[in-house]
């Protein structure tokens, strides 16, 4: 069987629908992702992407909002929650990619006080550092990710050459000043 077959195959399609509309009704944000995975691997329409995509965003951005409100941090090691912070930190990397720099820095702003893992954490600030220099997101894939240690397990440009470190240290005063906003919602 090729690869178009096993993509139009109708017991396979009909198997996807039935697991996205369980998932969607369970607001099942892990298996979501392992169907816009499945998706995109077998190069399934831009509609259902998109969709599937949008109601992962939705369902994140609800959970963050929760998580916010409560005042509790992402715990990476329970599946769901790390569910939700790959998608905030994909939209965060979609807005940096289209030039939204404000709205890309301000989500890096808040997962770096919600994800308290050290390497994800020191990327987040990274990042927001970068996007309140309004550099671009290619400047930061160049040079400061070290692209050889990343594989498709990867969710987060964590994996850093030593020159994140040097910039992180030129601009702390920067990241200190945009921490310090944070700070001032928590009272």
């Amino acid at each position: 069987m090729d690869f178009k077959s096993i993509r139009e195959d109708p017991k396979l399609r009909q198997e996807l629908k039935r697991k996205e509309e369980e998932a969607l009704k369970r607001g099942d944000l892990v298996t979501l992702y392992d169907l816009l995975d499945t998706y995109l691997a077998l190069d399934i329409e831009d509609e259902s992407v998109d969709r599937l995509y949008e109601k992962i965003l939705e369902l994140a951005f609800d959970r963050l909002s929760e998580k916010l409100t409560e005042g509790e941090i992402f715990d990476l090691s329970r599946p769901e929650e790390l569910a939700t912070a790959r998608a905030i930190y994909e939209h965060a990397l979609e807005r940096w990619d289209r030039g939204e720099f404000v709205g890309a820095k301000e989500l890096f702003l808040v997962l770096s006080y919600m994800i308290d893992d050290p390497s994800i954490r020191k990327s987040l600030l990274l990042s927001l550092a970068l996007t309140a220099q309004r550099e671009s997101l290619d400047h930061f894939l160049q040079e400061f990710v070290d692209r050889s240690r990343l594989d498709e397990e990867s969710l987060f440009f964590n994996a850093l050459l030593p020159s994140a470190d040097n910039y992180l240290a030129e601009k702390s005063d920067l990241i200190e000043r945009e921490l310090e906003r944070v700070r001032k919602w928590q009272v």
